[in-house]
């Protein structure tokens, strides 16, 4: 094996092992050291492959991402016939509310740095484009393309702040999410399709 495979193999390990302990045991009892130590590898072997705490928590953050857009991918192609847009809204939900470590370490403002060439690589893997499905969501409902931004903001801000509180348990959901997606999109930002 070359140099450069068994870099991105150590990578890869101390990635998933990373993943493991956000996803176990949370953010706030996440380090790098003990990532090392579980892998096996000296307390100074992340820093061989990330350039400091910010540039490992922006690899990690990007390996949520990648889960989460493969997640949605293969939700919107087994709910084949739902309306994509409301799907994704939806299962976003579901897969942060599921995987609350996860959603808590993408809102907790963890590396913010300067994404590198993994980084923006994996994330041109995430086959969901949010943005272009709304924007075909918004086309059909009527919405004009000036207000497409505005429009966006607030279903993020809608879709942040639920997925928030859901972890939180400040709002308690029962049953299916679908019914209140639905009233959420169609009843208070007033998104219906034209049929």
């Amino acid at each position: 094996m070359t140099r450069h495979g068994e870099f991105n193999k150590t990578k890869e390990t101390l990635l998933k092992m990373a993943l493991g302990m956000i996803k176990e045991e949370g953010i706030e009892a996440f380090s790098a050291r003990k990532m090392a130590e579980k892998c096996g590898f000296t307390h100074q072997a992340p820093y061989r492959y990330f350039k400091n705490k910010e540039d490992l928590m922006e690899n990690i953050i990007t390996e949520v991402l990648v889960q989460l857009g493969d997640y949605l991918n293969e939700m919107v192609r087994k709910r084949n016939g739902e309306e994509p847009f409301l799907v994704i809204f939806e299962e976003s939900i579901r897969f942060l509310v599921k995987n609350s470590n996860y959603g808590i370490l993408l809102y907790s403002g963890e590396g913010r740095g300067q994404a590198n060439e993994y980084v923006t690589e994996r994330r041109e893997r995430v086959r969901v484009n949010f943005r272009a499905v709304a924007e075909d969501y918004f086309t059909r409902c009527g919405v004009p393309k000036k207000k497409y931004n505005d429009i966006f903001d607030a279903v993020n801000a809608i879709l942040n702040g639920l997925i928030l509180r859901i972890i939180n348990r400040a709002i308690v959901v029962e049953g299916s999410l679908k019914p209140a997606v639905r009233i959420i999109v169609e009843d208070i930002l007033h998104l219906k399709t034209r049929r």
